[in-house]
């Protein structure tokens, strides 16, 4: 199991996604996927998302709040050029707030402020499309998800504060 980070960042009815271009051999290429990243050892989620998030974007999170712990089961899907699934357990937050100016281009994604209504057609994954949709609710989640290859097969979530 991978411990990761990820941070949806709300601001001015936009929400700030990463279109990712690295290229054919990128799991994620032409998906939009929210800031974050692997934990490294021995550090917190809360210190991992600020350090992804400044790497990727530019921006400092100013007060991101933890809102969902979600684990990804992944059949099928092969993430990172390895030749077993990896399963991801990633702790999602939730900012408003930021300081600092916006990168232009992350050696593999570009940071977007796409309209919120324009999410619906996003090219997002369902399993991030359904946790955005799921931090507009009151509360702390706690989140499996299940995908066969890029199908979701399990989505389920429960208020755990």
């Amino acid at each position: 199991m991978i411990n990761a980070t990820m941070c949806f960042l709300r601001n001015n009815q936009e929400t700030l996604l990463l279109y990712r271009n690295k290229g054919e051999g990128d799991i994620h290429h032409g998906w939009y996927v929210p800031p974050g990243g692997r934990t490294e050892r021995g550090e917190r989620g809360i210190d991992c998302i600020a350090r992804e998030f400044k790497e990727e974007t530019g921006l400092t999170l100013v007060n991101p709040k933890l809102r969902i712990i979600a684990t990804f089961y992944n059949q099928g899907r092969i993430l990172g050029g390895k030749e077993n699934p990896e399963d991801w357990c990633v702790e999602v937050y939730e900012a408003t707030d930021f300081e600092g100016k916006l990168k232009e281009e992350h050696p593999k994604a570009k940071p977007i402020w796409i309209k919120n209504p324009d999410l619906t057609n996003t090219k997002m994954y369902p399993g991030d499309r359904k946790i955005y949709e799921l931090i507009s609710q009151e509360g702390v989640f706690e989140v499996v998800t299940q995908y066969d290859k890029e199908e979701l097969i399990r989505f389920e979530s429960q208020r755990v504060s």
